[in-house]
């Protein structure tokens, strides 16, 4: 498996992204070897920790018109993108599920 931690500033009230949010978070529902994403916030910082398939998983998703089109939004700046490898038989200990959502 792979992580991905996708960071970015917004000067958005988040209350005004909740919708455009909750539309893209049932999109990432289709994206092909995501297993699992966690939305984070810290005052006007947003993202979220994705766990993937594989690392190809992770750049076929970062290469996307949906990572494209948040990434184009004129509301986000200062995109950070981490890329960790998954330490898996630990992960499965705690709970790390292995099935992507879209399978």
């Amino acid at each position: 498996m792979h992580a991905l931690l996708i960071t970015f500033t917004s000067d958005a009230p988040i209350e005004d992204l909740a919708e455009m949010f909750k539309d893209y978070a049932h999109g990432m529902r289709s994206v092909d070897g995501l297993i699992s994403k966690t939305w984070v916030g810290d005052g006007p910082t947003l993202g979220g920790f994705h766990i993937f398939t594989s690392r190809e998983a992770a750049e076929s998703y970062l290469g996307s018109t949906m990572a494209a089109g948040l990434v184009a939004n004129p509301a986000f700046y200062d995109f950070e993108f981490r890329h960790y490898d998954v330490l898996d038989e630990l992960s499965a200990i705690t709970g790390t599920t292995q099935t992507p959502l879209a399978a």
